[in-house]
């Protein structure tokens, strides 16, 4: 069933016979239901709501835009004796995750099987020349599932974008079979070599931002224990053990209930705070610098108290959620690490340096041999022995 902005945008172009002017009365159309949903979304976040309503809400209300944009351009490619050919459109990125901030980019990809077809064409044209006339920043792509797999297979940030699609409109069994084709072909693969340039690119992002949750001025997205943290906790979680959220990755066991508690309060605290640097500069912003932190910090209800700042109340819990962030992304690398080491090659088993008290050192880490998780609470004793082995070690 259409969106319900694409009935309402039917309703506003009736009656206009000349294709300029149903153009014309499209765009107004949209131009206004754009203005009234971030507008709404403004009013309710200085009302209060949540980091996790406010970006889920706009990231629905931009399916409903976009999705409607698309069958209004599916229409028009039929209008235009165009033969219709399946297609899938889905949302990438923070919008395919549902996560949309006011200023953030509207990431989309059409995804067609086989040849491009005529009216595949048109429809990527028209949506994408509306969606710039709405002044909207659009990231687009245009691939055939045989460029998808390609594509994943030799860029990492595509590969963790497709990885994060969502379907807004289209084909679902064709949206089905890009899922599969995949995971057949890609993510069930190569994950050593994924996660290799997943810690090669974490690195570089906290060289360049910081390595340490609790800098001064952090950048909410790259810094450690920003949001860049969970997604690459995510994109690991996904691609090894097939969980997609926290409360799977809890309910499998790779991280506690509490660390899942802590992290999402933690990501609905940073969605908040990342919504008001947005809505306070008027572009898309994520750098809490010192000048910004006692205006971020009022707005959002962080009054001084006595001798406590607010500002001061504010950046304490601000790193008190990026360090939560930050422990769940390595518990994921510890235990995806964990995992190669069990399931490893006997050539890897060969680069292994047998210690003594049941420890083995290989890739730079230290790892229990026997597996057994209850030993240093049977054995205090081989704590010690750990710390040493590791300042031995260097």
């Amino acid at each position: 069933m259409p969106p319900e902005l694409y009935r309402r945008a039917r309703r506003a172009e009736a009656g206009a016979e000349r294709a300029e002017d149903r153009r014309r009365r499209r765009l107004d159309f949209f131009r206004g239901a754009l203005a009234e949903g971030f507008e709404a979304l403004k009013r309710r976040h200085a009302e209060g709501a949540s980091g996790e309503d406010s970006v889920r809400t706009y990231a629905r209300f931009m399916d409903d835009l976009v999705g409607s944009l698309a069958h209004l351009a599916s229409a028009d490619a039929e209008a235009a004796g165009l033969a219709p050919t399946p297609f899938v459109l889905v949302a990438l990125g923070g919008y395919g995750r549902g996560e949309l901030h006011p200023s953030s980019d509207i990431d989309l990809m059409i995804v067609y099987d086989g040849e491009l077809s005529p009216y595949v064409q048109r429809v990527m044209q028209e949506l994408l020349y509306t969606l710039w006339d709405l002044g909207l920043q659009v990231g687009h792509s245009l691939r055939s599932l045989e460029d998808c797999v390609a594509m994943a297979r030799t860029d990492f940030p595509s590969r963790t974008s497709m990885q994060e699609a969502r379907l807004v409109v289209g084909d679902k069994k064709l949206f089905a079979r890009f899922g599969r084709v995949l995971r057949d072909n890609v993510y069930r693969r190569d994950f050593e070599q994924f996660l290799a340039t997943t810690l090669a690119e974490r690195e570089q992002r906290y060289r360049k931002h910081g390595a340490s949750p609790y800098i001064g001025e952090p950048n909410i997205k790259e810094s450690a224990g920003g949001l860049r943290d969970m997604h690459t906790a995510m994109w690991l979680g996904a691609a090894k053990f097939g969980a997609r959220t926290l409360r799977e990755l809890a309910d499998r066991g790779l991280i506690t209930p509490h660390e899942q508690e802590a992290a999402d309060r933690a990501l609905t605290f940073l969605w908040r705070v990342r919504n008001e640097l947005h809505f306070f500069s008027g572009h898309k912003n994520d750098v809490l610098s010192r000048e910004l932190q006692p205006r971020i910090a009022k707005n959002l209800g962080y009054e001084n108290e006595g001798d406590a700042l607010g500002v001061e109340r504010f950046m304490r819990e601000y790193y008190l959620n990026a360090r939560a962030i930050h422990r769940v992304s390595q518990r994921l690398i510890a235990r995806c690490h964990e995992t190669l080491w069990a399931r490893g090659s006997a050539e890897r088993r060969q680069r292994q340096q047998a210690l003594a008290d049941g420890l083995v050192f290989f890739d730079g880490r230290l790892h229990r041999a026997d597996r057994d998780p209850e030993v240093l609470r049977r054995d205090p004793v081989r704590l010690m022995k750990v710390f040493w082995h590791l300042h031995r070690l260097g």
